[in-house]
């Protein structure tokens, strides 16, 4: 009997991989997917994924591995990563979820990826690739601070500004925002900045510019735990390809592309 996991599988990943991308269609089968909807399902489906993504996406392309990600963790495609963020689990079983992401990046994206760096070129390395460098941009599960509804956007205008005091105080007050944040929320945050650190040890560059990718964008505003760890990645990087040690150096300023 298939269950509704491998249903719900084989619906995001046996899908053409031919442009535009097939989660833009408006035809759905009904009944198979229902995630949006409930987010213990999401998380179910993440969870699930995550435990085994090596065999579970084996009978599929890279290129239909690289939409079907797109679409489980890209917060503007769907709203999974985010449900999954509010499922009513344990906090326990939630961070053992996030730190499982390193299962994706060790058994997918390391030997799938071609071992090339996206920073800095002009193309699309690949979609895989792209999904690989960008994931800590676009996944719901890179924050989990809860903003008030009195917290408003900052706005500027270019009419006599000092641009470096305004990125220093404006880098100041995120960081403020994010102290004394709650145990569980920062304990969330401390799985995910794990998860970019172990990406750095692995044999595939891409990988390590994405693990060097979020840790950039963490150090605006937890330069406390991203900064010291990509500290360590420098100062032990011997031998390391050069667009990865530049890297580095940018992601420890938060300046990143």
């Amino acid at each position: 009997m298939t269950t509704l996991y491998q249903k719900q599988i084989n619906h995001i990943f046996n899908r053409p991989d031919t442009e535009p991308a097939w989660y833009w269609s408006n035809h759905w089968e009904e009944g198979i997917f229902e995630g949006e909807e409930n987010p213990i399902g999401a998380f179910t489906l993440i969870e699930t994924l995550l435990q085994n993504p090596k065999a579970d996406l084996s009978p599929y392309s890279n290129n239909q591995i690289a939409l079907g990600l797109e679409y489980i963790f890209n917060g503007s495609i769907s709203d999974l990563s985010s449900a999954f963020k509010v499922a009513d689990v344990s906090y326990q079983r939630k961070e053992a979820a996030v730190r499982s992401l390193f299962v994706l990046f060790r058994d997918i994206f390391n030997p799938l990826c071609k071992p090339e760096t996206s920073s800095f070129s002009r193309i699309t390395v690949s979609k895989l690739n792209n999904i690989c460098y960008m994931f800590w941009d676009v996944t719901d599960l890179a924050t989990w601070r809860k903003f008030t509804n009195t917290e408003e956007p900052s706005f500027w205008t270019l009419s006599d500004v000092d641009f470096d005091k305004a990125m220093e105080d404006y880098t100041k007050d995120i960081q403020q925002q994010y102290q004394n944040l709650d145990k569980e929320t920062e304990g969330l945050y401390r799985a995910v900045a794990s998860v970019m650190e172990q990406c750095l040890s692995l044999s595939n560059p891409a990988c390590v510019e994405s693990g060097l990718h979020g840790l950039g964008h963490m150090a605006t505003f937890q330069s406390n735990i991203a900064v010291p760890i990509i500290d360590k990645f420098i100062n032990n990087a011997k031998k390391r390809h050069n667009n990865l040690m530049e890297y580095a150096k940018m992601a420890r300023t938060g300046m990143i592309p």
